[in-house]
This record gives C-alpha cells, structure tokens and sequence, in this order.
C-alpha cells in the first residue's frame, strides 16, 4: 500500500531501459514533427500553392519564342519565293522569333496574383495548423501510454493484495474461522482483477500503437518515455478567462488565419471572374525569313533579304460565351458566402474549443484535490475493513467493495493529475508557448 501511494504522490518517473535512450514529450514531438506522413503530404500541398503563386507573377512577363520549319517539295509545286511553278525537288526552310505581351485582360493577371497569394498562405497555416495539431495528438499519445502503464501498476499492486487475502482465507478456511463461500469468492475476484490486468495491458498496447503511428516508427520498435516535468504551473483564476484567452489564441491562431486566407481568396475570386467580361488587349512582334536550299543563292543573304518584320496589337471582345461567365461570377459568389461561413464556423469552434479546454482544466484540478483526499480516506477505510474481515466482523462481499472503492480512487488520482497536466500545456499554447519548440 505504501509503494502504490508513493506512486501516486511523488512524480511518475519511468526509468530508461539499460542502454536504451529515454524520450520526453518534447523529443517525440519533433520527431514525429519530422517524420509523420500526414504532415508531409500538408507540407507538399503548401510547395504546390507557392509554385502556383510563383508561376502567375511570371505570366505577366512577355512570351517570347523562336520556331524553325523544313518541307520538302517533289512534282509540280509553287516556289514560295518566286511564286512560280517549278518541278525540280527542293528545300525550304523558315525561321521565325516572336514575342507576344498583355497589356489589359481587365485586371486578371492581378487579381489572380492576389488570389493565390491567399491560397498560399492559407495552405502555410494550413500546415502550421497540421503541425499544432499532430504536436497534441502526440501528447495524447503519450500521456496516454503513462496513464495506462501507471494504472497497470495500480492493477497488478491490488491483483497482489487479492492473493495475500486469498491466502489468509485459504488459512482462515482451514482453522473454521471462515467459511468455503468465502474463499469462493476470494478466487472469484482474484480472476477479476487478473481480467482486469488483462485489459488494462491491451489498453496500453492501444496507446503505444497510437504513439508509434504518429511518429511513423515502426511496429517493432521500442522507446521509453519520461514523465514530463510540469512546466506550467496551476493557473491563476484570472488567467482561466475564456475570453481573453480566446483573443490571444484567435489573433495568430493557425486555423483562424488559415480560414481568413481563404475568405479572402474567395472574395478575390469574384474580381477574377468579372474579368472575363472586359476585352483583352494583347501586342505581338515577330521577326521572319526564309531560305531555298537549292537555289544556288547564299543562305544568309536569303536569310535578308527573305526577312519579314511584324509589331500589331490584338484586341479580343467577348461576345458569346454561352452563359460560362455570367455562371462563374455566380458560382464564385457562392464560394465567397460558403468561405463567410466557414470563417464564422472556425470562430465558433475555436472559442468552444477554448472554453472546453478551460473548463477541463477546472474540472481536472477539482477532482484531483478532492481524490486526493478521498484516496486517503479509502486508504484508511480499507484498512479498518482488512482488520474487521480477518476478525469475522464483515463479509467478503463488504469488504471487496471497501478495496475495489480504493482501487477506483487510485485511477481516479492518476487520471485527474494526467488530465489537468495536458490541459495546463494547451492553456498555455493557447497564449503563445509552443513548448515542443524550445
């Protein structure tokens, strides 16, 4: 009883295997940070929408390319140079280097700029966000592995107890102190704490598949965690305000910022449709010359006195589209109105997510003193029921509930201390400590 008190009491140290290193939360988190194949896939989807942003900037630069072309004549043909018929086979070769620039497409090229300028940095926070919330589906993970490895200890701490009773029962039974439906029942619940051992050891094999998934280690391999020190001490009630915490996340929140990029893009896109409606104004150049390979003449004198030089404008009106445009400003202003609601959406939930997480804490505080408390009083209860059963005072019935009460409590201690830990960690996330990153 001393050694699982002393457990609960002091903090939970898992010692590091011999020559094995001994991971803290921080450790796993930017390993898994680096390696997760989720995050990975996020990271590439940001790559893509910068190039993309990237690529538009550069299509407001002229196009310039050069081509070069070669037929060959056979029979009756028309000489494109001379314009006369001939019959002897021959070569002709063209050269031409052209350039074409934009000059108005009623503010596209910019408005697309912008528009993906936002795509990119919502795919940015995207990924920030991604990275957030791997960062807590680790920590998870891992208080979870210390949570089930601690209450395996507790389990198999009164799995021991049952066998010492059943053992003063078997020798109670003997002597005729006790009677054969008491030792009946000893085993009855020995097994039951062995069933429970039995769960509880899959439960924790659960958490460390979770961990490892996260942290894309592979199914064999085997690490050892450290319980962490509390770097954040239990909150004054004055920084516990939901709404003030609110504002301090919601101001760089990866998720608020990514759902506003969006909104902005949507809106953006409006522009970009309504471009369509505006004619286009485009100016060209070219250069060109040809050459006949067999007509005895010097190929860079045909080359000059073939040359050709052209410089116009192009003007492009849109008359007839059948309705395509007129449907993509519509459909454009339906993205901005679902992008709206998406926007009031992530508020929504983060501010619930914020006053959940608050409350938690609370609660977890509250109920670690009070089990605290409580925990000593099965404690002593339990000990008076050990006394009071071996001096044929109280049944087995009665005293298995006085011993399955403590053990309850025990879990109980073990789960409130781990659960207010990993919501002080997001409280202070929430105003500015990504402690992963120190």
């Amino acid at each position: 009883m001393r050694r699982i008190l002393a457990a609960l009491v002091t903090i939970f140290f898992i010692s590091p295997l011999s020559g094995q290193k001994s991971w803290s939360l921080e450790e796993c988190i930017r390993y898994a940070v680096s390696n997760n194949l989720d995050l990975k896939q996020s990271a590439f989807n940001a790559e893509i929408a910068d190039q993309k942003y990237k690529q538009e900037k550069w299509n407001m630069m002229p196009q310039i390319g050069a081509s070069s072309e070669m037929y060959y004549y056979a029979g009756r043909y028309v000489d494109p140079l001379t314009n006369t018929i001939v019959t002897s086979p021959n070569y002709y070769n063209t050269y031409n280097l052209g350039a074409t620039v934009n000059l108005f497409s009623g503010f596209m090229r910019q408005n697309m700029i912008s528009y993906l300028k936002y795509r990119k940095d919502a795919a940015e926070n995207s990924m920030l966000g991604s990275t957030d919330e791997l960062a807590f589906s680790v920590m998870n993970s891992y208080f979870n592995v210390l949570f089930y490895k601690e209450l395996l200890k507790i389990t198999e701490d009164q799995k021991h107890l049952s066998e010492i009773n059943l053992r003063k029962t078997e020798v109670l039974v003997n002597t005729g102190l006790k009677a054969t439906t008491d030792l009946l029942e000893m085993k009855a619940n020995l097994e039951k704490d062995e069933l429970t051992c039995l769960q509880t050891e899959n439960l924790l094999s659960g958490a460390w598949i979770s961990l490892h998934k996260a942290m894309n280690l592979s199914a064999d391999s085997t690490i050892t965690l450290t319980y962490p020190v509390s770097q954040s001490p239990e909150l004054p009630e004055g920084e516990l305000n939901t709404g003030s915490l609110y504002e301090s996340y919601s101001s760089w929140s990866p998720q608020i910022k990514s759902a506003e990029q969006e909104w902005k893009a949507s809106r953006k896109n409006i522009a970009v449709s309504r471009g369509a409606f505006v004619p286009v104004l485009d100016a060209g150049a070219s250069v060109y010359s040809s050459v006949t390979l067999n007509n005895g003449t010097d190929f860079s004198r045909q080359l000059r006195e073939n040359e050709k030089q052209y410089a116009g404008l192009t003007l492009t009106v849109p008359l007839f589209s059948r309705r395509q445009n007129i449907t993509n400003v519509k459909l454009a202003k339906i993205g901005y109105a679902s992008a709206t609601a998406n926007l009031d959406a992530a508020r929504q939930n983060l501010y619930f997510e914020v006053l959940t997480n608050v409350n938690d804490l609370k609660a977890a505080e509250s109920e670690f003193a009070q089990a605290r408390i409580q925990l000593d009083a099965d404690t002593l209860s339990y000990r008076a029921a050990e006394k009071k059963y071996e001096q044929g005072m109280i049944n087995v019935v009665d005293f298995y509930t006085v011993k399955n009460r403590m053990s309850l409590t025990y879990a109980l201690v073990l789960k409130s201390e781990l659960t207010a830990e990993v919501k002080r960690r997001i409280i202070d996330f929430y105003r500015g400590n990504r402690f992963w990153e120190k």
